[in-house]
C-alpha cells in the first residue's frame, strides 16, 4: 500500500543531503567562545572567596587594628559601651613602653593580655606574618610622655618594600586626664605581610 493519499510529496533539491552552511558554523561557534569565556571570567571570581591569599591579610589587619582601638587600647570606661575610639593614656603609655599585662591591669585597668613586645600574642596572629603597629599624629610617629620619659607609639619591625603589605588604620584620641586642651585625632595603622 502506497502513502498517496497526501498527493505527491514534493522534495527540493538537496534537502536530505545539505551539510552545515557558514551561518550555521558562526552561531555555533559564537555560542560555543561566549560560554567558553564566560566560564574563564567568572568561575574564578566565584571561588575567590575560597582561595587563601593577600586576603587574609587585609582581615588580620581589620581586626586588628579594631581590636586595639576598641578594646585592648581603650580607655577602660569606654571599652564595654560599644566601639570606642578613645585611647586610655595609661593603658597606650604601658603597652607601648613593653610593661607586664599583669602590673598594666592592677595599675590602670588595662584589659590588654601582651605589650608592644609580643604584638603577635595580643592580636592572636600567627608568628609567620610580619606585624607593625604605629600610631601617627600630622604625619609623624606620636609619643607619650611619662615622667619625663618619652615613649614612641610604635610596635613590630618597618614593612618591607618588596612584599605587598595590607594596613588598616583608625581614627582615635587619646584620654589624658592632665591634657587641658583637649583630645587630639591621632592615626592608628596596623600593618600585615
Amino acid at each position: 500500500m502506497s502513502d498517496d493519499r497526501a498527493g505527491p510529496r514534493r522534495r527540493f533539491r538537496g534537502a536530505d543531503d545539505r551539510g552545515q552552511t557558514v551561518l550555521d558554523f558562526v552561531v555555533g561557534m559564537s555560542v560555543f567562545l561566549v560560554a567558553v569565556g564566560f566560564t574563564f571570567t567568572f568561575v574564578p571570581s566565584l571561588l575567590e572567596p575560597y582561595a587563601v591569599g593577600e586576603g587574609a591579610t587585609v582581615i588580620v589587619a581589620e581586626r586588628g587594628a579594631a581590636r586595639l582601638a576598641e578594646s585592648s587600647l581603650a580607655a577602660p570606661s569606654l571599652a564595654a559601651s560599644g566601639p570606642a575610639a578613645t585611647l586610655s593614656h595609661a593603658c597606650s603609655l604601658a603597652f607601648f613602653d613593653g610593661v607586664d599585662p599583669e602590673t598594666a591591669s592592677d595599675e590602670s585597668d588595662c584589659e590588654w593580655a601582651a605589650n608592644a613586645d609580643d604584638l603577635h600574642a595580643e592580636l592572636g596572629v600567627s608568628d609567620r606574618r610580619g606585624l607593625n603597629l604605629t600610631v601617627t599624629q600630622h604625619g609623624s610617629v606620636a609619643s607619650l610622655d611619662a615622667d619625663g620619659a618619652t615613649v614612641a607609639m610604635r610596635a613590630g619591625p618597618a614593612p618591607p618594600r618588596d612584599e605587598s603589605v595590607s594596613a588598616a588604620s583608625r581614627i582615635v584620641t587619646i584620654e589624658d586626664p592632665e591634657e587641658r586642651v583637649g583630645p587630639e585625632t591621632y592615626r592608628l595603622t596596623l600593618r600585615v605581610w
